[in-house]
């Protein structure tokens, strides 16, 4: 069964937290950074890979694993992260890697981490708001 890591990559700024997610070209709505795990890489790796690769940021305290779930062939695991990179309302980034995504721009946003992110993100990426939710009103 192939591996997939979703990451909640958050921001906290003036007692606010945020949401880092993208805009999707193929659905309206936002996506989080995401991607499939390498054979020979484990989780925490494939995170802080797809996260760069996929946005730049470089800067990640991984907090913890929310939660897994199936979809077809794939087992989906979803972490929350934290960053301490300064917040810009939006700003794009090319895509690195050696995925089917190399090359694409992306226009990231930060996102209120609140109710209204299950009516924002794209299906799939939502998975596990309700508990993402839940972990950074802890904080």
């Amino acid at each position: 069964m192939k591996r997939k890591v979703f990451v909640y990559v958050t921001l906290k700024e003036d007692g606010i937290d945020y949401l880092l997610a993208f805009e999707s070209l193929d659905e309206p709505g936002y996506e989080v950074p995401k991607g499939s795990v390498e054979p020979d890489e484990g989780l925490v790796e494939a995170v802080r890979r797809e996260v760069y690769e996929e946005s730049g940021v470089a800067q990640l305290d991984i907090i913890k694993e929310l939660g897994i779930a199936t979809w077809q062939d794939e087992q989906q695991h979803f972490f929350l992260a934290r960053t301490q990179v300064p917040k810009l309302d939006e700003f794009e980034h090319q895509v690195t890697g050696n995925d089917f995504d190399e090359g694409f721009r992306y226009r990231f946003k930060w996102l209120a981490i609140d109710s209204s992110l299950e009516k924002c993100l794209v299906q799939g990426c939502d998975r596990f708001i309700r508990d993402l939710i839940g972990a950074v009103s802890e904080d």
